[in-house]
């Protein structure tokens, strides 16, 4: 197969060892690789009563075809695990230099599993591979040990590694990788941990062929002048290149899309003016800092000289300051980005964090909570000091309600208990991002029925539909009226195409960004043609996505899953607001917009992949193992 290397590298903790294991054409064209191939292994290797923190448990970090393309976006890779926040199968990507990295070693995913008997680090050199003693840098945070890294090994190596939080085991660890990109959601950080594994570097000169070397030039030079133009062509505040995701503010405040004191309120004028992005740009001195090769460059880095929020560093994301700002109403922009920062640092998702401190604040609000539970912290909404110092004590995972809250909200609430869990804004015991129900009620739908990363709105994305005007006209989705944000006609049949949408894009090794500035599905069908050989039509493109998701939900049976953890959802997601332009939009009819999602999927009535389904994917060896 072209565009990939063909070879995995098995990594046993427990044992020492590490062995390459050849990798069929098949498994290729099935998945892909990145999120597609983090399930393959997790299929493979990961049996029925597999937990999070089990040596069992397969950490998969894989890149994709495209990880290597000079195109933008193609430094997108993903990792996949048991997830420690719900105990099923999930995955997260990243973007950066880790994937290309990867292949140019040799390997297109390392697997990790087992759990090694003091704190390591494995180093894979140009096809060669070495478990070391990492003792010296446990206990340090994730930069540090980046640092320590390319300090004994060299500075070419690229590095995922974690801090704090992943080694004490909070339920939502991240894994970073050159300071400024994140496995964020679904606890991978913790798995990590949970097997003393501290960091993998990589580094090589591989070569991989291309099975089009010069139409993939053309498709790279005309893809990446059209996705440029199209942002250079944007308002100055929309414009990702100048503010990166922080143009979400302007866009999102209009439709009521924004969490609000842990998603009570409709509105916040000041908020909305503090994290413009404007005013975002003014605060942190923000600067481009992008990913290779890629000419959209959401990536940006702060320079805050003086204050006490002095810091260089990562700019946080929308879904970052939106959990972070929005949802405990602090409008201090320097104060959240720093706390941001420091997560990063500790390795925690900011997203999870956002929530679980909103979560506290209500507690402490209600009476659940005191100061003397909470260290003397006034935990009152709008404490950007507190923000701070809370994302300290849960990212060391201090003793009392830091530790607690570093279980997640979920089990946080039901600890906690007189009434907590009325409150608690998640499902399946992740916590919910932060794209609002009642501003499109198809992100309810999907923070519903995600099966790759639990409710994850970077799993389905339909929401984009109308928050960021993406459509797949390809696969049938085209103009939609905004009105029909709040109706569940062709709901299911749009949930299920991005769904499949953002597994080909997770698998390939491409970044949905470049999707917000023009990229098609028929530019990725193309340019995995190019790279690999293929001969793939739109069509063929979704039927691998249908294959991924539907492995994805064949994992999940298999580790416990069922039907009725999908209408668990949050209380708060039937409490209307009284004001705004999503004023009293709630998703009534959400348990009939899943069975509708069940039936297009071609899922029975409990949610299970068909037969008829899995003969029409050729998918019976897989079906083996739910």
């Amino acid at each position: 197969m072209k565009g990939v290397c063909n070879k995995v590298l098995k990594v046993d903790l427990s044992s020492g060892t590490c062995k390459p294991e050849k990798v069929p054409d098949k498994v290729y064209e099935y998945f892909l690789g990145g999120a597609g191939m983090a399930a393959y292994y997790m299929w493979k290797e990961c049996p029925a009563g597999t937990t999070a923190f089990n040596p069992a448990n397969r950490l998969t970090f894989a890149s994709g075809p495209l990880n290597g393309a000079a195109q933008s976006g193609a430094g997108k890779w993903s990792a996949g695990a048991i997830s420690p926040a719900f105990n099923l199968n999930s995955d997260s990507a990243a973007t950066a230099s880790f994937g290309i990295a990867m292949k140019q070693a040799g390997f297109d995913a390392v697997v990790c599993y087992g759990r090694a008997d003091k704190p390591v680090y494995v180093v894979v050199d140009d096809g060669r591979a070495e478990i070391k003693d990492a003792s010296e840098m446990w206990g340090t945070d994730a930069y540090q040990t980046e640092d320590a890294i390319h300090a004994a090994q060299g500075e070419d190596f690229e590095v995922v590694s974690i801090g704090q939080a992943g080694e004490r085991l909070v339920r939502f660890a991240n894994i970073q990788t050159r300071k400024k990109s994140f496995l964020g959601r679904c606890g991978l950080g913790a798995v990590m941990g949970s097997k003393n594994l501290k960091a993998v570097a990589v580094r090589g000169d591989n070569k991989f062929q291309v099975a089009d070397p010069e139409g993939l030039k053309k498709l790279n030079k005309a893809i990446n002048k059209r996705l440029l133009e199209m942002d250079n062509g944007k308002p100055e505040w929309l414009q990702i290149q100048k503010v990166g995701t922080a143009m979400a503010t302007e866009l999102f405040a209009p439709q009521g899309n924004l969490p609000i004191k842990n998603y009570s309120l409709a509105g916040w004028p000041e908020g909305v003016e503090a994290w413009h992005a404007s005013n975002y740009y003014k605060k942190l001195k923000v600067t481009p800092w992008p990913c290779k090769h890629c000419v959209i460059q959401c990536h940006n880095k702060t320079h805050v000289k003086q204050g006490p929020y002095a810091y260089e560093g990562k700019g946080p994301e929308y879904e970052s300051f939106a959990m972070m700002g929005f949802n405990t109403m602090c409008a201090d922009v320097q104060a959240i980005s720093y706390a941001c920062e420091l997560a990063n640092l500790y390795s925690m998702d900011t997203i999870s964090l956002g929530v679980i401190i909103a979560f506290a604040m209500e507690a402490y609000e209600k009476g659940l909570i005191t100061k003397a539970d909470t260290y003397g912290i006034d935990l009152t909404w709008g404490n950007n000091e507190g923000v701070v110092e809370f994302t300290k004590k849960i990212g060391l995972r201090a003793d009392g309600i830091g530790y607690l809250l570093g279980e997640g909200t979920k089990l946080a609430a039901e600890a906690l208990g007189r009434g907590a869990t009325e409150f608690a804004v998640q499902m399946k015991g992740q916590e919910i991002a932060a794209h609002n129900w009642r501003a499109q009620y198809i992100s309810a739908l999907n923070y519903a029925t995600g099966c790759a990363a639990g409710p994850n709105h970077e799993r389905g994305n339909s929401q984009h539909i109308w928050v960021g005007h993406i459509t797949l006209p390809e696969w049938g989705i085209d103009h939609v009226e905004n009105d029909e944000r709040w109706s569940w006609k062709n709901a299911g049949d749009r949930n299920a195409k991005f769904h499949d949408y953002c597994n080909v894009i997770n698998s390939a090794g491409h970044c949905k960004f470049q999707e917000f500035r023009a990229y098609t599905l028929s530019d990725l069908t193309k340019t995995l043609n190019a790279i690999m050989g293929l001969d793939w039509t739109v069509q063929d493109l979704r039927e691998c996505g249908e294959r991924i998701t539907t492995l994805q939900k064949m994992l999940n049976v298999r580790y416990g899953w069922q039907r009725g953890h999908d209408f668990q959802w949050p209380k708060r997601f039937f409490e209307p607001v009284s004001e705004g332009p999503a004023a009293g939009k709630i998703p009534i009819g959400l348990g009939d917009a899943i069975q509708e999602y069940y039936a297009v999927r071609g899922w029975d009535n409990d949610g299970v992949p068909t037969p008829e389904l899995i003969k029409r994917l050729s998918m019976d060896e897989y079906a083996a193992g739910m």
